[in-house]
């Protein structure tokens, strides 16, 4: 009995706990062209303030019109953390070039079913949905699909988000021009574990137990 009021107890302590994610979204309206052929890109920045706890997982939502989604390069950095987000979607060892499309209106998540990289292309039409981010750290001009995925939104897991993050995006060819017209992130938060009120809880169970247990029986 005194077993299950305890694991009752800190269920209840850790599931408070759980409650406290708080999920806050930052964004930046750009409307701006993006250098045409230019390695220097564009970089917008977003300030983040006012944050409590550590980066529970991020999200990263990019609107960019016109062009040709084969051209573009783009990633996030904040402190450690550094996720490439687009390196030239679609190009493999048999397609130089990637994708045609012109832009895409995109939510990147770690949790989405595909890597963007991968779309498949959409009929010459804006790229809509939710998709992985790219990972790619590959030079772009040298970037392929079976490149190691190895900088996604992961690592800014842990982070103390408070800070400026950094979006770069550069058209590493010419002709086409696309137009970064937003971006935001989205990013959850979870309080440090605080042990005290747990330990307290836990306290006022032991002595209800051990009180309850010299109570002789009636």
């Amino acid at each position: 009995m005194k077993l299950t009021i305890i694991f009752a107890a800190m269920s209840l302590a850790i599931g408070v706990q759980a409650q406290q994610t708080a999920t806050n979204v930052f964004q930046q309206t750009v409307n701006t062209l993006i250098p045409d052929a230019n390695p220097t890109g564009y970089f917008s920045t977003n300030i983040v303030s006012g944050l409590i706890g550590g980066i529970q997982s991020v999200e990263v939502s990019l609107n960019i019109t016109d062009g040709y989604n084969g051209d573009l390069y783009a990633y996030l950095s904040f402190g450690d953390g550094f996720a490439v987000l687009l390196n030239r979607v679609g190009k493999s060892n048999s397609d130089y070039f990637g994708y045609g499309d012109p832009g895409f209106n995109v939510i990147f998540s770690d949790f989405a079913v595909t890597d963007i990289h991968l779309y498949g292309g959409n009929g010459g039409n804006l790229l809509t949905g939710t998709w992985q981010p790219d990972g790619r750290e590959t030079d772009p001009f040298l970037a392929v699909a079976t490149d190691p995925r190895t900088a996604l939104l992961g690592s800014f897991n842990n982070l103390n988000p408070n800070g400026t993050w950094t979006l770069f995006v550069e058209d590493v060819a010419t002709e086409e021009q696309s137009m970064l017209v937003s971006w935001s992130i989205e990013i959850v938060t979870v309080p440090e574990p605080n042990a005290l009120p747990l330990l307290s809880l836990c306290g006022l169970v032991f002595f209800a137990a051990r009180r309850k247990s010299q109570i002789p029986n009636p």
